[in-house]
């Protein structure tokens, strides 16, 4: 195992780890943290590549079952943890990975049972994690991350998720609409998840083709020209005048049907 005991909190060794509340590893960065045990441990499961792993000096005899062997392993005396990423700390496991490459995406003919998930504008971490979550739970792999949306490797993306953002498939697009239209032209369905009058209720919907669910801004929903794009739109019918659902839980119950109910 390759331990490595640092001192010196100004080690460059320690530098991913650096202020985290403060600073975000963004996607540009080639790198992302995940911290808990769990979502450590989920990282070491994955496909993905682990640059190093920081352990509490506390809690090293706890991982040396499972701790890798060739990765570095940065062990760091409890207070010291704190002063280092800028927050008391007692999860005791924090890992540093390197990001997948991101690639646009490019719809094909796909089979009738696929779906994928588009993000358009979903900015809040809580609600991205919970919707990771929710996809990896129904065995949604393809994930489409369109302009303006929150980091999916964010901590606080990653810690809603409970890691399961390791088992997905992202992909981005900087033009939505051209992207739709091409998935139409494909044979894919895509549903954009909307109030709009003409919308279909969920449950009168029924699954022909590769099925892509669009989803849109917390505040705003989705801009009319992506809803054009799309196929149809979908909606939940919601009764005591209940107008709107957080994006989190309208997503959790359209996929459920989508995947699930909608055969």
């Amino acid at each position: 195992m390759n331990l490595q005991f640092v001192e010196n909190i100004d080690d460059p060794r320690l530098e991913p780890y650096r202020h985290l509340r403060t600073t975000n590893l963004t996607r540009f960065s080639g790198r992302f943290i995940a911290e808990s045990r769990p979502l450590v441990q989920r990282l070491l499961a994955s496909d993905l590549q682990v640059d190093s792993i920081l352990v509490d000096a506390k809690r090293l005899d706890e991982g040396l079952a499972w701790l890798p062997k060739n990765v570095p392993i940065y062990v760091v005396e409890h207070d010291a943890v704190a002063e280092l990423i800028g927050f008391q700390f007692h999860r005791g496991f924090l890992a540093c990975g390197l990001r997948p490459n991101m690639q646009v995406w490019n719809p094909q003919p796909l089979e009738r049972d696929w779906t994928g998930v588009m993000f358009v504008g979903v900015q809040d971490p809580e609600n991205m994690g919970s919707i990771l979550r929710t996809c990896a739970a129904l065995g949604i792999q393809d994930i489409v991350l369109g302009p303006e949306c929150v980091d999916p490797f964010a901590r606080r993306v990653l810690r809603v998720s409970m890691g399961n953002a390791f088992k997905l498939r992202f992909f981005e697009t900087s033009d939505p609409c051209g992207a739709l239209s091409q998935a139409n032209s494909m044979g894919v369905d895509t549903l954009a998840a909307c109030l709009a009058p003409k919308s279909l209720e969920i449950a009168w919907w029924k699954r022909q083709n590769a099925t892509l669910v669009v989803l849109g801004n917390e505040g705003n929903g989705l801009p009319e020209e992506v809803i054009e794009a799309t196929s149809r739109g979908i909606r939940i019918e919601m009764d005591l005048g209940t107008d709107s659902l957080n994006v989190s839980v309208a997503a959790a119950i359209l996929l459920h049907y989508v995947c699930l109910l909608g055969n």
